[in-house]
């Protein structure tokens, strides 16, 4: 199997490439810096899934699309300026799923956040108040977009939410809610986020779903 990693780059990403490549599948991935991944073997087209001729490229011979990407901003401080396009993560699911559709690629794996889309109503006050008067409010927007964009396509889709997401390595595996229940636990380790994505890829679960994740408790 060959996946496709848009946000190959990003700190999700770069955990999706080693968990699939420690299981033996293939990974293609696009960069504007392909250095920043040089690391791994892996077959890397330079630019950005915002360009559709770029992610046809990059498509080719791919089984399935995870899709990482975020509306990153020059720091982790929820005010600070954006370095991607506000609609990064939406654009770049339209035009893979316009590829997909050409190619006959049916799975799509979608990294998106709790308190995107439907699930804004019922955040809590705390992240709607940061987000509403933060740069946050761009990422949220545009995975609310995608969301609907993935509902209104004929692809096998899966929407992850995901709470704070941690580098910090977790070893008891994530765990997934149904869409309108919390999950048990505020914060998603990326290891764990990178296994899930691959495992029910794998499995062929949660087909047309849209879950929340979490860190499974110890």
């Amino acid at each position: 199997m060959k996946i496709l990693v848009l946000g190959a780059t990003g700190r999700t990403g770069k955990y999706v490439i080693e968990e699939a490549l420690k299981r033996g599948y293939e990974i293609s991935a696009i960069a504007r810096n392909p250095e920043k991944i040089k690391d791994f073997k892996i077959d890397i087209t330079q630019g950005t899934p915002y360009d559709y001729e770029t992610l046809e490229k990059a498509i080719i011979g791919c089984d399935a699309v995870i899709n990482t990407l975020n509306v990153s901003r020059k720091s982790d401080n929820p005010w600070a300026s954006l370095v991607a396009p506000k609609d990064l993560i939406s654009k770049s699911a339209s035009n893979a799923i316009k590829a997909m559709e050409k190619s006959g690629i049916k799975r799509f794996v979608a990294l998106s956040a709790i308190g995107a889309g439907r699930s804004w109503k019922t955040s809590p006050g705390i992240l709607k108040f940061i987000v509403s008067i933060s740069n946050l409010k761009h990422a949220f927007i545009d995975h609310g977009k995608q969301e609907a964009i993935l509902e209104n396509s004929l692809i096998d889709y899966t929407i992850c939410r995901a709470p704070m997401l941690l580098n910090k390595t977790n070893l008891t595996g994530a765990i997934a809610t149904p869409e309108g229940i919390n999950p048990p636990s505020s914060v998603l380790s990326r290891n764990s986020a990178a296994e899930f994505f691959i495992n029910i890829i794998e499995k062929k679960e949660f087909v047309r779903k849209t879950v929340n994740l979490s860190n499974k408790p110890k």
